[in-house]
C-alpha cells in the first residue's frame, strides 16, 4: 500500500508540486555559484515573497546594522542560506495553504506547524544553533505528507475521530503502512530535490532520540521534535497535562533545564504577534496565551527545584563547557595582547563588509594606522614596553570609533579600521579625532612619559571609486600610509589614485593585494 501511496503523489494533480519560484530556489541552493543577485531575481518575481522578505530582515526577529530598504539589502542582513530558506518556507505555505479537506482541520494543522517552527527556531537559537533557518522550515514541513495522503487518499484518515491528536495521526498511518508522516514527508521532500539535511531532520523528527546529539542534523531534529510538542502544549485544553513530559523531554533531548524551557516559552510567545504578521495568520488567543504562560512558570518552578539538586552537577559541567567553546572561539577572533580583532577575522569581516557596500549602495571606509618611529620604542625601552604602548594603541582606537566599526591588529605596529556606512567626509573626522588623541596620549616608560604617533592612509568604497575587490581597497589605503610616512609622519593621507601613483612606485612590493601585507617602516 505505501508503494501505491507513492505513485500516487508523484502523479498527483491535486496536491502540486512547490511553485515555479519555489523550485528555482531549490535549484540555486544546490548551485556552488549562486550569489545575491541570482537569488534576487527570482524571489523578485514574486511580489508578495518579496514583501514578506524585505518585512522579516526589518523585524526584531533579526539583529541589523541598518535598515533594508530594498530586496538586496535585505539579502545581505539575511544572507545567503536564511534567505533561500526563509523565500521557501513562505512560498510553500503561500502554496500548500490554500488545500481543504474535510477530514483534517487544516487551520489547527498551519497554526501547529507554524507555531512549532517558531519554537523549534526559538529553541534552536537557546542552543545556539548555525541553522536556525534550516530549522524553521523542516518543521514547517515535517507533517507534509498529511496533506499529500489526505489529498491523493481523501479516505486514508475517514476512521479517526475528529478532531485527532497529532500522535492519533501518527499510530494510524503506522498502523495502515508501516511508517508514519514523517518518513512519507522525507520521502516526499527528497523527490521535490530538496537538501538532503532537510529530509533527514523532517525523517528523524519523530525519533528524536535515535539521532546523535552531537551532529548537527541531529540537535536539529531534537529541535523540532520539541517544538512541536511546545506547539502542541500551546495549543492544548489542558496544557498541564503536557508539560510534565515536555519538561522531561527538554531535559533528555537538548539537555534545556525547567526554568530555561520556561523563559523559551516566554520568548516563543511574545513573537507571536510578529509571527502571525508575517504569514497572516491567527495562532493564539491572547488571553490563552497568559493563561497557559502563567501556569508554565507555576508548574516549570516546581519541577526545577524537584529537578536542581539531581541535575545541578550535570549542568555546572555543560556549563563549563559551553563557556570554555565560547571562549575558545573568542579567542579565535582576537589578538592576544592587544584585544582588538586578530588579522584572520579582519579578513573575513572585510569581505564580507565590501560585497555588502557594494549590494547595498553604501560607502565603505578603510583606515590603516600605522605607528611612528615604533621600532625605536622597542630597541630603546625593550618589548615588554613596545607591547604596552600596542595595547594602549588599541583601547585608544576603541575610543574614537562606533560599537559597529571593526578594528583589528593588522601585524606589527599597524592597525585597520574598518568603518561600514561611512562616507570619506565622516571618517575623515575619526580619523582626525584619533591623531589627536594619540598626540595628547603619554606612555609611561622607563624614565619617564613617551608619546607614539601614527601615520594615517584612508580609502574608501563609492560609487565611481576604482575598487573591484577588497583586496585594492586595502592597497589603497596602504599605499595612503605609506605617502603620510613620506610627508613626515603623524598626519592623515586620503587615497587619490592620481596624486598617490608616483608616490607608491617606490613603495616596497606590498602584498595587500592578497590580504597578506607583511612589513616595516
Amino acid at each position: 500500500m505505501l508503494e501505491k501511496l507513492r505513485n500516487k503523489m508523484k502523479l498527483a494533480v491535486n496536491f502540486p508540486s512547490p511553485p515555479a519560484v519555489a523550485q528555482q530556489i531549490i535549484e540555486l541552493a544546490s548551485d556552488p555559484e549562486i550569489d545575491v543577485v541570482k537569488i534576487a531575481n527570482v524571489m523578485s518575481q514574486d511580489p508578495s515573497l518579496t514583501a514578506k522578505i524585505l518585512r522579516i530582515a526589518n523585524s526584531p526577529m533579526y539583529t541589523k546594522q541598518r535598515k533594508s530598504e530594498n530586496l538586496r539589502q535585505a539579502l545581505v542582513v539575511l544572507g545567503l542560506n536564511a534567505t533561500t530558506t526563509l523565500a521557501l518556507s513562505f512560498s510553500l505555505i503561500g502554496t500548500y495553504r490554500a488545500i481543504k479537506s474535510s477530514r483534517i482541520d487544516y487551520t489547527r494543522y498551519w497554526r501547529r506547524a507554524i507555531l512549532g517552527a517558531s519554537a523549534a527556531r526559538a529553541l534552536g537559537e537557546l542552543k545556539r544553533l548555525d541553522a536556525l533557518e534550516d530549522i524553521f522550515l523542516a518543521s514547517l514541513l515535517q507533517d507534509i505528507a498529511v496533506l499529500a495522503v489526505d489529498r491523493v487518499q481523501p479516505d486514508f484518515y475517514d476512521h479517526l475521530p475528529g478532531p485527532a491528536t497529532h500522535a492519533q495521526l501518527t499510530a494510524h498511518e503506522v498502523s495502515r503502512l508501516g511508517v508514519d508522516h514523517a518518513a512519507l514527508g522525507a520521502w516526499l521532500l527528497r523527490h521535490w530535490r530538496l537538501p538532503e539535511s532537510l529530509c533527514h531532520i523532517v525523517e528523524w523528527s519523530h525519533s528524536p532520540t535515535t539521532t546523535d546529539p552531537q551532529t548537527r542534523v541531529g540537535l536539529c531534529a531534537r529541535c523540532v521534535a520539541l517544538g512541536s510538542e511546545c506547539a502542541e502544549l500551546l495549543l492544548s485544553d489542558c496544557p498541564s497535562d503536557e508539560l510534565d513530559a515536555l519538561s522531561a523531554n527538554a531535559a533528555a533531548w537538548l539537555g534545556i533545564a525547567p526554568e530555561a524551557l520556561g523563559e523559551t516559552m516566554e520568548r516563543i510567545v511574545a513573537q507571536v504577534p510578529e509571527i502571525e504578521r508575517l504569514f497572516d495568520a491567527t495562532l493564539l488567543d491572547a488571553d490563552a496565551c497568559t493563561a497557559i504562560l502563567e501556569q508554565a512558570r507555576e508548574l516549570l518552578m516546581i519541577r526545577n527545584l524537584q529537578s536542581v539538586q539531581q541535575v545541578g552537577d550535570l549542568q555546572e559541567i555543560a556549563q563549563h563547557f559551553e563557556a570554555r567553546t565560547a571562549e575558545l572561539e573568542d579567542r579565535q577572533k582576537h589578538d592576544a595582547m592587544t584585544g582588538v580583532f586578530n588579522r584572520g577575522h579582519l579578513d573575513r569581516v572585510l569581505e564580507v563588509e565590501f560585497r555588502s557596500a557594494r549590494v547595498g549602495g553604501w560607502p565603505l571606509t578603510i583606515v590603516f594606522a600605522d605607528l611612528d618611529h615604533f621600532k625605536r620604542v622597542n630597541d630603546t625601552y625593550g618589548h615588554p614596553a613596545g607591547d604596552a604602548v600596542l595595547t594602549a594603541t588599541a583601547n585608544i582606537i576603541l575610543g574614537v570609533v562606533r560599537d559597529t566599526d571593526c578594528v583589528a591588529r593588522y601585524g606589527g605596529e599597524e592597525f585597520i579600521i574598518i568603518l561600514p556606512g561611512q562616507g570619506e567626509d565622516g571618517a575623515k573626522i575619526v580619523a582626525e579625532r584619533l591623531l589627536n588623541r594619540l598626540r595628547s596620549f603619554r606612555h609611561p616608560v622607563a624614565g619617564g612619559t613617551l608619546m607614539v604617533t601614527a601615520s594615517l592612509g584612508l580609502a574608501t568604497l563609492h560609487p565611481g571609486a576604482p575598487f573591484d575587490s577588497a583586496a585594492q581597497l586595502l592597497e589603497a589605503a596602504d599605499r595612503s600610509v605609506y605617502a603620510a610616512k613620506k610627508r613626515g609622519r603623524d598626519r592623515l593621507v586620503t587615497f587619490d589614485a592620481r596624486e598617490l601613483a608616483t608616490a607608491g612606485r617606490d613603495r616596497p612590493p606590498s602584498a595587500a593585494a592578497t590580504l597578506a601585507l607583511s612589513h616595516s617602516r
